[in-house]
């Protein structure tokens, strides 16, 4: 086991990955969670599978910052394997236990979109002026714990993802729960790449995130739309 600094990039890559996973299974229209701090990490090499990640830091729900919602630690582990086609194994503890202060609103939305007399179709989320319409915030927070899913997925020691628009979202009419397609452009930080991704996701109140479907697009579809 090989001490690292914890503000050095093996160690926040190893980081955001652990922040993408807890999106991608408790995130929400009004509950998302982002990493602050790292107080220690740690790199252990494992003959035949890869390198993993011990990690401490801080986390904490940003959409929803008060004294009852305080910052939580997080002890992970993050095992990168050697074959790359294998999703990171991520495990992680939260204390205290996020608490969701979120159920009324979440549900108020869930009613209003199962409802809609027309299904939601939408374009470039944030605007051009790096702008979120208040209605589309919780749509625009969806897909960010779906692209979550994406981000854990497909990382790598070598990557570093960060969502950047919703090209286009569009709902399907379902009665049992929320579903919702997305493309999304995703940003690799280290190659400078803006990825085209399509995400069929549903959610629920009490399902969560569920997705679907996932691929990478062409590099023309990003060109074309």
């Amino acid at each position: 086991m090989e001490a690292i600094n914890p503000s050095y990039y093996p160690a926040t890559r190893a980081v955001s990955v652990v922040a993408s996973c807890i999106n991608s299974k408790i995130g929400g229209p009004y509950r998302l969670y982002q990493q602050e701090r790292a107080t220690s990490a740690s790199k252990e090499v494992i003959p035949g599978v890869g390198n993993k990640y011990h990690l401490s830091f801080l986390v904490k729900d940003y959409l929803n910052e008060s004294p009852q919602q305080p910052e939580m630690e997080c002890n992970a582990t993050v095992t990168y394997h050697a074959d790359k086609k294998t999703p990171p194994d991520v495990t992680y503890t939260l204390k205290p236990e996020p608490q969701n202060c979120t159920a009324s609103k979440d549900q108020e939305f869930y009613q209003r979109m199962l409802k809609a007399k027309q299904p939601l179709e939408e374009e470039d989320i944030p605007d051009t002026f790096g702008n979120v319409a208040p209605d589309m915030e919780p749509v625009w927070h969806l897909g960010v714990a779906a692209t979550s899913f994406v981000k854990w997925k497909y990382s790598t020691e070598e990557t570093l993802f960060s969502m950047t628009v919703i090209q286009s979202v569009k709902q399907l009419m379902r009665e049992d729960k929320l579903e919702l397609h997305y493309h999304m452009l995703i940003h690799d930080m280290v190659s400078e790449e803006m990825i085209p991704w399509l995400i069929e996701m549903t959610w629920s109140p009490s399902e969560g995130v569920k997705i679907k479907n996932e691929k990478r697009l062409p590099k023309k579809y990003e060109e074309t739309n």
